[in-house]
């Protein structure tokens, strides 16, 4: 290591040579006693001070000479570490501890490891699309970053990053499987309402000082506010009796997707329904509070059974009790845990969004989605004067506030009160049913049959 002398200034610090690999140059000050330049052979310059704290001899660096770290700069953060250790604190003592926290990377592990101990309320199914959106989006993006450097800056440049499709891709994840990673606004939404909450965790555990997630602005959500009419519930279910009977869809998605119209219902809820959930004596379904998304606040969630819905489940355990009776003798019948059963290995019916896409398409209907059905079940439960307390005993609602969004989510019972009023006014006679309001005449229980 050659060393040299001379006041460390701009002229001095450009004049010194690049040592020969495997050899180090510093350059002492002349007028700050400790403080130096240290060259490296890649021509990299450090600043440094030598200082002793608490009886050891220690170096602290300052940083990398460029044009943001000026020799004048690197001198008085050099002063400022040596008043710090003739008090006796260790100039290192904030880089060892950043050096020491967590990195976002290690936060996300512990968060999605120890996580669930500490918020017992919450289902396994979010926990998993928590970690999904953590590992596939923040971890590419922020992952070797110190958690508690992440800036508001930088946590908002992930997210703009996640909504431009930056973390956007397309992965192999089991011999027959594949993950379609998108961008987009919800997904950015999601992800930083989840990182939000993770960084809160670390704060409340001590892992983290603050919450950069926190005050990341988004685009309002847009509002989704499909419903169906009646008129299009009944196409909806014509075309699901077509295409059942032609065999174009399973007799497991059919029966799901009406017990989705005629329930209010979540898909997993139905999907993932089991045949000890089912309560045939009083008429309804119970789901553990695991299985349901306000469970951790309202318990189980019991479902009332209509009797349309109550003859779809009768006729899908009948089918069950015919197929015991068939393999008796053989022995081999295997008792059905769930009510709709892969078609193969163990678990539930899945793939249902691709099944509703086609009967959509044979109904003529547009921009319908599966969790439209619930929002209709609720639309027509105002439309036939149900209070927004019943409505939300219904769907399972833990919050009114939840619920209050269903009193004007269908524009039937607000069309009927305008026209209503509209009479008493005009002095005009009782109007026609609207041609959306006309029951179907099909029997779609019949037909289902």
């Amino acid at each position: 290591m050659a060393g040299l002398k001379a006041k460390i200034s701009k002229r001095t610090v450009d004049a010194v040579a690049v040592p020969p690999e495997g050899k180090e140059t510093w350059l002492w000050d002349t007028e700050l006693k400790g403080f130096f330049l240290r060259v490296y052979p890649t021509g990299r310059k450090v600043y440094a001070v030598k200082c002793r704290a608490a009886g050891r001899q220690r170096i602290h660096t300052i940083g990398v000479h460029s044009d943001a770290l000026t020799p004048d700069e690197a001198r008085e953060q050099a002063e400022e570490a040596l008043r710090r250790a003739r008090k006796g604190e260790d100039p290192n003592a904030e880089k060892r501890a950043a050096r020491e926290a967590l990195t976002v990377a290690e936060l996300i592990n512990r968060y999605v490891t120890d996580g669930p101990a500490t918020k017992p309320a919450k289902r396994d199914i979010t926990w998993a699309n928590d970690a999904s959106n953590l590992n596939r989006h923040i971890r590419p993006l922020l992952g070797s970053k110190v958690a508690n450097h992440v800036s508001k800056a930088d946590a908002a440049r992930a997210i703009r990053d996640i909504e431009q499709g930056k973390t956007a891709k397309d992965e192999k994840t089991k011999p027959r499987g594949r993950a379609r990673i998108t961008g987009g606004q919800g997904v950015a939404r999601r992800t930083r309402i989840t990182a939000a909450a993770m960084f809160s965790w670390g704060i409340e555990h001590g892992l983290t000082t603050a919450n950069p997630f926190k005050g990341v602005k988004l685009s309002a959500a847009p509002v989704r506010e499909r419903f169906l009419s009646r008129a299009e519930a009944g196409s909806l279910l014509d075309a699901i009796a077509e295409l059942q009977a032609g065999r174009d869809i399973s007799g497991a998605f059919a029966d799901a997707i009406r017990l989705l119209l005629l329930t209010g219902a979540r898909k997993t809820e139905i999907l993932g329904l089991r045949w000890a959930e089912v309560d045939f004596d009083r008429q309804r379904l119970v789901l553990p509070p695991a299985r349901t998304k306000a469970g951790g606040s309202t318990g189980e969630r019991r479902i009332v059974l209509s009797p349309p819905a109550l003859t779809i489940l009768s006729d899908r355990r009948a089918a069950v009790e015919k197929a015991r009776r068939t393999a008796a003798e053989a022995g081999a019948f295997a008792e059905p845990d769930f009510v709709f059963p892969a078609s193969r290995g163990q678990g539930h019916a899945i793939g249902l969004r691709k099944t509703f896409a086609r009967v959509c398409a044979k109904a003529k209907l547009s921009s319908v989605r599966v969790h439209d059905l619930r929002h209709s079940f609720a639309s027509f439960a105002v439309a036939d004067g149900a209070s927004l307390f019943l409505i939300g005993k219904l769907l399972g609602h833990a919050s009114a506030r939840t619920t209050e969004r269903y009193a004007h989510l269908s524009g039937d019972p607000l069309q009927d009160a305008a026209a209503m009023i509209g009479r008493r006014i005009m002095g005009g006679g009782e109007a026609p049913p609207a041609e959306g309001d006309r029951a179907a005449p099909v029997d779609h229980l019949a037909a289902r049959r």
